[in-house]
């Protein structure tokens, strides 16, 4: 079941991630880690300005909101499949497919761009996240690590798709529970991941084990609030999730990383559900509707790999052409032009790579898939009449 609102609403999860790096590339008011510093512990009004920005444009809020969709349209995807060995083989395919040609693409233009133009150069008044990338010649096994997604140094993005890549792994397992089990059985292996997450926050996959779960339980939740929430509320609960989704990293300490995702995660299943639902237009989703915000949210996986590069591209050689004294002094400023510069250029470079890249290869991963299915299929007819 395809649901537009939904694709339209990664690409404003792939926008916010891209304004959440445009607006951290300078040290704010000599900050050097305004994302850190809670609004009202700000110090000079630039930096107020941008940690106030930093809530709309929130990328840890966005990847919370990436990983619940996924687990909602990958459990989608396989209620329309038989439940059968063949069906998860086929799974894992179209998987692969999906995440690795396009950055494979990008990672490569990533690693020739910055090893036939780049040095390293520790710029006055940046932050200490701009500063940290690509000190280091790119090493042949740093490449390799990087391709296998077992190192993610060279893109800043690339920890959300091993993320995606290590979740799909499991992905079948916890569907078939979710499926199999009834609305408190659900709950309780949610209670677990959530237990795992809280006591282990350090170990990403656990952390963000119970905001997959969360997303496979959807139908359920669904139902659940189609029952117990009238339509003339759904849109303060909209709202509410809205701000509760975008205020979890201004609410809570970094080292309180278990509690920021977990309310995330709740506002994101409930806005993902209000949506999902459908039943009446809620405040603020006629932006969702925006052909050109679907248009974002059909191209946002490119969007959101390629965008990081392009940016730092451009700060790159930003900083080469204006003075210290002006990044000192004008660091918003210059935040808010590396966006202006980088979105749409990023746009027009990720339809190109939807176009000639994504696309194709989800077509090919598609048809791929079901020559696996028809193959174990075969297989498995033949192991039937020789046990006969």
């Amino acid at each position: 079941m395809f649901i537009k609102q939904l694709e339209s609403l990664r690409g404003i999860a792939a926008l916010m991630v891209a304004l959440s790096h445009c607006l951290i590339v300078f040290a704010v008011d000599q900050n050097p880690m305004i994302w850190t510093t809670r609004l009202w512990e700000t110090q000079g009004t630039q930096a107020f300005l941008t940690r106030l920005l930093l809530i709309p444009c929130n990328g840890g809020a966005a990847v919370t909101v990436f990983f619940v969709l996924s687990g909602y349209v990958l459990g989608l995807s396989l209620d329309r499949k038989p439940r059968q060995s063949m069906t998860y083989l086929a799974f894992y395919v179209k998987r692969v497919l999906r995440i690795y040609p396009a950055y494979l693409v990008c990672l490569t233009l990533i690693i020739l761009s910055i090893m036939g133009f780049h040095t390293y150069q520790r710029f006055p008044n940046t932050s200490l996240w701009f500063q940290e990338w690509y000190q280091q010649n790119i090493t042949w096994n740093n490449a390799l690590a990087n391709y296998a997604l077992l190192e993610t140094n060279l893109n800043q993005i690339a920890w959300t798709l091993k993320v995606e890549l290590v979740m799909s792994f499991g992905f079948p397992l916890f569907y078939l529970l979710s499926r199999k089990l009834a609305e408190k059985g659900n709950y309780v292996i949610l209670l677990v991941l959530m237990a795992l997450s809280c006591i282990l926050p350090g170990i990403i996959y656990l952390l963000y084990g119970f905001v997959f779960y969360l997303g496979l339980m959807l139908p359920i939740l669904i139902e659940k609030l189609k029952q117990s929430v009238a339509p003339s509320a759904r849109n303060t609960l909209f709202l509410v999730s809205v701000i509760a989704l975008l205020s979890a990293r201004s609410l809570f300490a970094p080292q309180e990383r278990f509690f920021t995702v977990l309310l995330e995660a709740l506002a994101a299943t409930a806005i993902i559900a209000i949506l999902a639902e459908g039943t009446g237009k809620v405040w603020g989703s006629r932006l969702l509707d925006f052909p050109l915000v679907h248009k974002l949210g059909q191209i946002s996986y490119s969007f959101y790999i390629y965008h990081f590069i392009i940016m730092y591209w451009l700060a790159w050689g930003l900083l080469h052409l204006v003075s210290a004294e002006i990044t000192a002094n004008y660091p918003l400023l210059l935040s808010l032009l590396l966006a202006v510069v980088s979105v749409p250029l990023t746009f027009v470079v990720a339809q190109l790579s939807y176009q000639a890249v994504e696309r194709p290869m989800i077509g090919w991963g598609a048809r791929l898939a079901e020559k696996v299915t028809d193959l174990a299929r075969a297989s498995t007819a033949r192991l039937r009449l020789q046990r006969k």
